[in-house]
């Protein structure tokens, strides 16, 4: 009893504390009292404060805020979304040594976001996040060197920043460490490690390791698991995954053919820009009449009854 009266009084004399040093200057007092409002921590969620706090704090060249700034532009928390301006307090916070900074400075030249695209200034900033350990830039670096973009084409060096950022659980490097086995590049194909490692990245939910894990089971005729990887990357919206399983029940391929949870996989597919899907919806709509088209339609409106209806077939 006494600890659970404890601990909100604790919290807010600590708040206070805090708020009290920030309100008197102090840079580090500063940054934590945003940090505190951007994330919700013992006070309400409030990011045009959070804002506030950070740019005192940024104003005295405090590194983490700087940083933390850079990413409230850059998405638009708090303030109108400047990617200019997230630039601006990155490359401050980067040249400092701040690693999320330089990672996240490398992002924004790779896809050209508040300056013009530059791959090979990615390459720089990507690697000094790299060489402190940081598992994303490990992983943004090796597909630099995978693609071949600001680099000359090394898989062995994407292969190997791949591992590094796979080994830390980082769910995108566990995935293209897992296709890097799958096809064979920078070493010696291996099917069964690639599965593996596309399981590590699904069970963390990592939708691309979903669907190829279903794409996998597929080709091996294990439905029950095809479309169970299929179904978690179908309800977050992972395009090729509705269209498979919606061809998969279009065509009765080794399971209950069932036409109007294809048509309305498949319209969900289309409706994110899919165009095989969108082929693929023409013909099957020539075997439903009105009635059954409009049951599509409400399915992929309101897809929960959709994922019943198709955990049911499995099930059965």
């Amino acid at each position: 009893m006494f600890k659970t009266l404890f601990r909100p009084l604790f919290n807010a004399i600590n708040f206070n504390k805090i708020e009290k040093l920030a309100e008197s200057g102090d840079a580090d007092a500063q940054n934590k009292l945003g940090v505190m409002y951007h994330l919700g921590s013992y006070v309400p969620q409030d990011y045009k404060k959070a804002v506030l706090w950070y740019t005192k704090a940024a104003n005295q060249a405090h590194v983490q805020a700087q940083a933390n700034l850079g990413e409230m532009y850059e998405y638009g928390n708090g303030v109108i979304r400047d990617d200019t301006k997230a630039v601006f307090w990155y490359t401050k916070a980067a040249g400092a040594g701040d690693v999320n900074a330089q990672n996240a400075l490398g992002w924004m030249y790779e896809k050209g976001k508040g300056v013009e695209q530059d791959y090979a200034e990615a390459v720089e900033w990507y690697s000094k996040a790299a060489s402190q350990g940081t598992a994303d830039a490990q992983y943004n670096l090796g597909v630099m060197y995978d693609a071949g973009r600001g680099v000359s084409q090394d898989y062995r060096k994407a292969l190997n920043l791949f591992q590094k950022s796979a080994e830390q659980g980082y769910a995108p490097g566990q995935t293209s460490l897992g296709m890097m086995y799958a096809e064979g590049h920078g070493l010696e194909k291996n099917i069964p490690i690639a599965i593996e490692w596309y399981h590590k990245a699904a069970e963390q939910g990592y939708v691309l390791a979903q669907r190829l894990l279903g794409d996998y089971y597929e080709a091996k005729k294990n439905i029950a698991r095809a479309v169970h990887w299929y179904l978690l990357a179908a309800k977050q919206g992972e395009s090729t995954a509705q269209t498979n399983l919606g061809l998969m029940y279009g065509v009765g391929q080794d399971i209950m053919k069932n036409a109007v949870i294809s048509y309305a996989l498949l319209e969900m597919a289309s409706a994110g820009g899919n165009e095989t899907a969108m082929d693929i919806r023409y013909v099957i709509a020539k075997e439903l009449n009105s009635a059954q088209i409009d049951e599509a339609h409400l399915l992929a409106q309101e897809p929960e009854e959709l994922w019943k209806r198709i955990e049911n077939t499995v099930q059965k």
